[in-house]
């Protein structure tokens, strides 16, 4: 008899152990080891952030005749037209067109 009573008292408070214990969370596919998921959150807000950025219009003071398109470093930034110089494109903060080779340095 109490034999019974004990294996019905395992059984009741094995089903509570299994009840009380949380699910596990499936992880973030795109986590980074360390990475908490707000972290992984945060970093999908910023990129989607980012791409609408990129696919903007650009604001009515770059439409105008007398803005200049930003450059590449390396790229073309000038044209010689024989005594003058035409300016294609601004050079990045920390560099500058070199008339010389008329590249962004």
């Amino acid at each position: 008899m109490e034999n019974a009573r004990l294996c019905l008292l395992c059984l009741v408070g094995s089903g509570f152990i299994l009840l009380g214990t949380p699910e596990p969370v499936p992880a973030p596919t795109l986590s980074l080891p360390g990475q908490s998921r707000e972290e992984t959150e945060l970093v999908e807000v910023l990129q989607e952030v980012l791409d609408k950025l990129e696919t903007r219009e650009p604001p009515a003071l770059e439409k105008r005749l007398s803005w200049v398109p930003w450059c590449e470093p390396g790229a073309p930034c000038a044209v010689r037209r024989g005594a003058r110089i035409g300016k294609l494109c601004s050079c990045p903060r920390g560099t500058s067109c070199n008339l010389f080779i008329l590249k962004c340095s």
